[in-house]
């Protein structure tokens, strides 16, 4: 099914949020977003309503349209939350994964190995978004994904703001093959440890750099 204008200015202008290359505090000009996405008036508002319920705009009362800043307090708040979503997701994923889903998670385990290798944390975030994003699928719960999503881009967001100063390790990637084992093993208390421990090390190393 194609896109609508509103739905390609979304996902569009999110990526440029999430990835910084719009980053936070950024004045937002309609005109000039416009203009840059090749789109109308219309489906651009649209689309930023929908990134301000996303909580990665806001709108200040004469004072106009802006990125939304990244504190130490937006980390701390996402940490509370996440960490208990994700091990949701992990246990219901336990119960609930496919075949496929099984299988596409051990692909990206392999991929890990080589991009940890290679220190490319670019492509390990992409790793790790595809990952977290697969075992959120694999609740098979719709409001589930969606609230998943949301906390992840806001997450992910804060990893790209300090992209050049972390390194792979910071990444904590190794708990995905414990994931991986556990789920695979049907093995919920495990899974949710491994989940929790690497959400944790998230939240450790990225308080450092903010």
């Amino acid at each position: 099914m194609a896109l609508t204008d509103a739905q390609r200015a979304y996902e569009q202008t999110q990526e440029w949020i999430i990835t910084t290359r719009m980053p936070p505090g950024r004045v937002i000009q309609i005109d000039d977003l416009m203009a840059e996405l090749r789109l109308g008036r219309t489906p651009v508002r649209e689309a930023l309503k929908l990134l301000e319920a996303q909580k990665l705009v806001v709108v200040s009362p004469r004072r106009g349209m802006f990125v939304a800043d990244v504190t130490l307090t937006d980390l701390l708040q996402i940490h509370e939350i996440r960490i208990e979503m994700e091990a949701l997701c992990v246990r219901l994923a336990v119960e609930r994964v496919t075949a496929s889903q099984l299988e596409e998670m051990r692909r990206l385990v392999k991929e890990v190995v080589d991009c940890e290798a290679r220190c490319d944390q670019a492509a390990l975030l992409q790793i790790d978004r595809r990952f977290h994003t697969l075992i959120a699928e694999a609740t098979h719960n719709r409001l589930l994904q969606a609230e998943m999503e949301k906390l992840y881009n806001l997450s992910l967001r804060i990893w790209y703001l300090c992209m050049s100063q972390i390194v792979p390790s910071d990444l904590a990637e190794d708990a995905f093959g414990e994931i991986l084992a556990a789920i695979e093993t049907k093995d919920v208390a495990r899974a949710n440890r491994a989940m929790r421990r690497h959400i944790l090390h998230f939240h450790e190393s990225i308080k450092h750099y903010l």
